[in-house]
């Protein structure tokens, strides 16, 4: 559901320049290639300029160079970033469908839970005692936020996420549903044999501005905490091992695995299904290539990929018999160079 808007009221909550009807009005939003004429869009990319001119939108967002490129008649909002102005436009036109300050009746709320003003707890969620809870946080139904847990004003809690605990979430932060946040590290030690479990006792504390995919999992610290700095973005199905630290502003792809005791620095970008192994340390401003695996540290930024390219499977197991034998060939290599140099020399 979105509200009505005209590109005036548009253009006054968010600044940008309008070239045409400023009346315009549009009802909802759509992509390049697929908006009707009732829908607000964006044109960044040069390489889609035949899916622009075709463009049956009310409005197109774009920039003052490619505007020109575009039909006549339509209503354009000029900006500097039009990818950015319309996700501004997605959060003003978006409708809140969670009532602000409804608690369902049947939460179940535990002894001396705090809860701030304007707080939303949906049906069948479950707050534990001791628990505290922000202004405007929303809870979603059949959640799950255990003993002592602290959540930050205006933080979201999707359907079905758990929160365990002794965890805390900052502020303006996203849980989405099925995330389960401060579960048991893993953790065993062998004795004669068999793997004893060791206790965690730490916790999880993410930051400020946070966003947690879907079904990811994010463990609690063995015995210092886990820390989730502010304004890292973690995409679905995402592991994170306890005691990882990740630096602010970090962006994390689906299905990554992070083993226990990583420390990622700012500013990292991690691509997809990258997997990293226990006790690592990456510095600030590195980027990780999607499937990659990391198992020693980085220590200079810069981008970094670990992922043999596909093949044909008869050839990759050609070319995979070299590759055990890299080492070898580099010897018989540097023995033919010596041998030859002693020709030459002759």
């Amino acid at each position: 559901m979105f509200k009505h808007l005209t590109a005036k009221e548009i253009t006054d909550q968010l600044g940008g320049k309008i070239v045409g009807d400023t009346e315009t009005l549009v009802t909802g939003i759509g992509s390049l290639q697929n908006a009707n004429k009732n829908q607000i869009t964006f044109f960044s990319d040069p390489k889609l300029i035949e899916f622009a001119r075709a463009c049956e939108a009310n409005i197109v967002i774009t920039t003052f160079e490619h505007s020109e490129k575009l039909r006549s008649g339509l209503t354009k909002i000029i900006v500097d970033e039009p990818y950015f102005y319309f996700s501004q436009v997605l959060t003003i036109m978006a409708v809140d469908t969670v009532k602000e300050g409804l608690i369902s009746q049947t939460a179940a709320i535990g002894n001396e839970v705090v809860l701030g003003v304007g707080c939303s707890i949906g049906h069948h969620s479950v707050i534990e005692d001791l628990s505290e809870i922000g202004d405007g946080v929303k809870i979603g139904a059949l959640s799950f936020i255990g003993q002592a847990v602290k959540i930050g004003r205006n933080t979201v809690i999707g359907s079905g996420a758990r929160v365990l605990d002794g965890s805390e979430i900052g502020e303006n932060c996203i849980i989405h549903s099925g995330a389960v946040i401060g579960a048991d590290g893993f953790g065993y030690v062998q004795q004669s044999g068999q793997w004893k479990k060791v206790p965690q006792v730490g916790r999880v504390i993410i930051g400020d501005g946070c966003e947690v995919g879907a079904n990811t999992t994010i463990d609690k610290g063995a015995i210092d905490d886990t820390v989730i700095s502010a304004r890292v973005k973690i995409d679905n199905q995402v592991q994170i091992g306890h005691n990882c630290i990740i630096g602010e502003d970090t962006i994390i792809a689906g299905c990554v695995g992070i083993a226990g005791s990583v420390g990622i620095g700012k500013n990292c970008r991690v691509g997809g299904a990258a997997m990293f192994t226990g006790h690592l340390v990456v510095c600030d401003d590195v980027d990780v290539s999607a499937g990659s695996l990391v198992s020693k540290d980085i220590n200079v930024s810069g981008r970094y990929t670990g992922v043999y390219p596909l093949s044909e499977h008869g050839a990759w197991k050609k070319n995979a018999v070299l590759i055990r034998h890299l080492s070898d060939l580099k010897r018989r290599i540097r023995e033919l160079e010596v041998s030859l140099s002693n020709l030459q020399e002759k």
